[in-house]
């Protein structure tokens, strides 16, 4: 068929990732390998609309295509070692958390010997309380910043819900918590008191439209000096926004909220332990915008904490 430069073999792509013909286009998968990557694709928690557990392919897919260009920050210099996902077991609460519990563990610990955080890609929000026992369980003053439109503290008599995460954490130690984004119309009538009771520091969407740079400066208070784990709950957004997530959310957050709420935590924070990014059920989505999303949310927050350095 031919030999030389023209020849049928000049003509086959080995590169699949993408059409765009320019050597100079980096991308987040082109980046050396730094930062923990792990996911976790568990939804037997959720009593909303399944689907979370597709969430880390998908999620990771977005990921790795985004350029490492902010135009604050300048180009990130490290990207993502895929660690795969846990072998989660499905419908065993107990052997999954097992799991996920030792290896968010050992990605964590070797997130530290980097100076890194280490990323989490949900799943149903229960992975956060299973990632955050692994933070805790190496660095015990680790406090944890979660954008949320629930308080995920429900005390259920019966079955599983990925809404009582939060009250599994802080009814057995205390612990420093901040939930950002609780929404109204979308929670039991005794969260707001059981809250006050275990201690944790909610800002309401009402509180941020009200006064979003006082509620701001309340952040950075809170996360001033600290280690942090962040935990991004898509379901905080809006639903215009976030539409593919298991519990949608009307009167949400808007994403130009929720960068300038983790740009303020994490610029004002000690050192960014890990970070998920949770609920998000790719079934239910739309053009994929939910997954397009929380990635760069998640970059944005990986970005900031690397910048630091």
């Amino acid at each position: 068929m031919g030999e030389g430069k023209g020849s049928w073999e000049s003509y086959i792509m080995k590169d699949k990732k993408s059409l765009l013909r320019d050597a100079g286009d980096l991308r987040i998968r082109d980046l050396r390998k730094v930062v923990p990557l792990i996911g976790i694709p568990w939804d037997w928690n959720t009593s909303g609309r399944p689907g979370a557990r597709f969430a880390p392919d998908v999620i990771r897919k977005e990921l790795f295509s985004l350029t490492p260009l902010s135009l604050d920050l300048g180009s990130i210099g490290v990207g993502f070692e895929d660690l795969g996902d846990v072998a989660v077991v499905p419908g065993d609460v107990a052997e999954t958390r097992k799991r996920v519990e030792e290896v968010s563990k050992a990605a964590i610990q070797t997130a530290l010997s980097r100076n890194v955080p280490a990323a989490f890609l949900g799943g149903d929000h229960a992975i956060t309380g299973w990632t955050f026992n692994a933070a805790i369980s190496i660095l015990p003053e680790t406090s944890i910043l979660v954008l949320d439109a629930h308080y995920d503290i429900r005390k259920t008599f019966e079955g599983l819900t990925s809404g009582s995460w939060l009250y599994d954490v802080c009814s057995k130690r205390k612990v420093n918590v901040m939930v950002v984004g609780v929404s109204d119309y979308s929670n039991p009538v005794y969260a707001a008191e059981r809250a006050k009771e275990l201690g944790i520091t909610v800002l309401t969407r009402s509180r941020l439209l009200t006064n979003f740079e006082g509620s701001l400066k309340e952040i950075e208070s809170f996360s001033k000096g600290k280690k942090i784990y962040l935990s991004i709950d898509m379901d905080h957004l809006d639903q215009s926004f976030s539409p593919g997530v298991n519990s949608p959310t009307q009167l949400g957050l808007t994403p130009y909220e929720s960068i300038r709420i983790i740009d303020k935590a994490i610029g004002s924070s000690g050192k960014l332990i890990g970070v998920d990014v949770t609920e998000v059920a790719p079934p239910y989505d739309i053009g994929n915008m939910t997954s397009k999303l929380s990635a760069k949310l998640l970059l944005r927050s990986i970005h900031l904490a690397v910048s630091k350095k």
